[in-house]
Parts: structure tokens; C-alpha cells; sequence
């Protein structure tokens, strides 16, 4: 079963703040995602999402802490995104998984495709800037 990467990264994160207390290790975090059925490749990719910023993970960005402004999505931009791959790319940038230049990669790339772009696009993008080796669908 093909999982998409932004799924396995709402995983992660989730697990973290129901345990902010007990903040898992690499290793355990990846035997945890192997046993709920995840595949190495598609781990390994979500992994490195979430590593840069894993200390601070569990505490989600709250009102009063600094952070810095992104811009809002140009017409076209929200246009071509649909509703669910806008929020998938929100809730990654909320939790600081994706810094500004490459969102913007992201965004420059979303704009050359044809029609809508949807979460199986958005997640192959995302495989690809992390994960360069996944080239094809499984």
C-alpha cells in the first residue's frame, strides 16, 4: 500500500505531541513506523523532513512566538493547488519542516504542471527535493 509522505510526516508528529514527555529516538521512531506498515523508502523521506526541526516538534508554534512571515499564495498558486495538498503544505510549514526557499522551489515546480495539482504531486515533490532517489510510483 502506497502511503504519501505528508500522511506519514501527520503521523509522526502526532505521535509526538500525544508523547511530549518521552521524545522517541530515531531508531525507535523508525521500528514504531515499520511495524504500523510504512516502507523503509517512504520513512526515510518523511524522516527527513521532521529531523531539522525534531527538538522542537512536539510544542506546536503558538501566537506568541516569533515567526517569520510567508507569503500568502498567488491566484494561480491557489488555483492550481487543490484544498487538501494547500493544507498539507501549510501544516509542514507550520511545524518548520519546510523553510521559505524551498517552498518556493516547490511552488516554481507546482506552477510548470499541468492542470491541478493534488496531494500524490505535491508528495512526489516533496520525496523528490528530500529523498532525490524516488523516481517513480511504487
Amino acid at each position: 500500500m502506497k502511503h504519501s509522505v505528508t500522511d506519514i510526516v501527520d503521523v509522526i508528529l502526532r505521535r509526538l505531541q500525544e508523547h511530549p514527555e518521552a521524545l522517541p529516538s530515531e531508531k525507535g521512531l523508525r521500528s514504531w513506523l515499520s511495524r504500523q506498515g510504512y516502507n523503509k523508502r517512504e520513512i526515510d523521506a518523511a524522516i527527513k523532513l521532521v529531523k531539522p526541526g525534531f527538538p522542537s516538534v512536539p510544542h506546536p508554534i503558538t501566537p506568541t512566538q516569533t515567526q517569520t512571515s510567508v507569503r500568502l499564495l498567488s491566484i494561480l498558486e491557489e488555483y492550481k493547488l487543490t484544498p487538501e495538498a494547500r493544507n498539507a503544505l501549510a501544516r509542514i510549514e507550520l511545524y518548520g519542516l519546510l523553510d521559505p526557499y524551498d517552498r518556493e522551489m516547490i511552488l516554481d515546480y507546482l506552477n510548470h504542471m499541468d492542470g491541478e495539482v493534488g496531494l500524490d504531486e505535491l508528495d512526489y515533490l516533496l520525496s523528490w527535493m528530500v529523498c532525490s532517489g524516488r523516481d517513480v510510483a511504487y
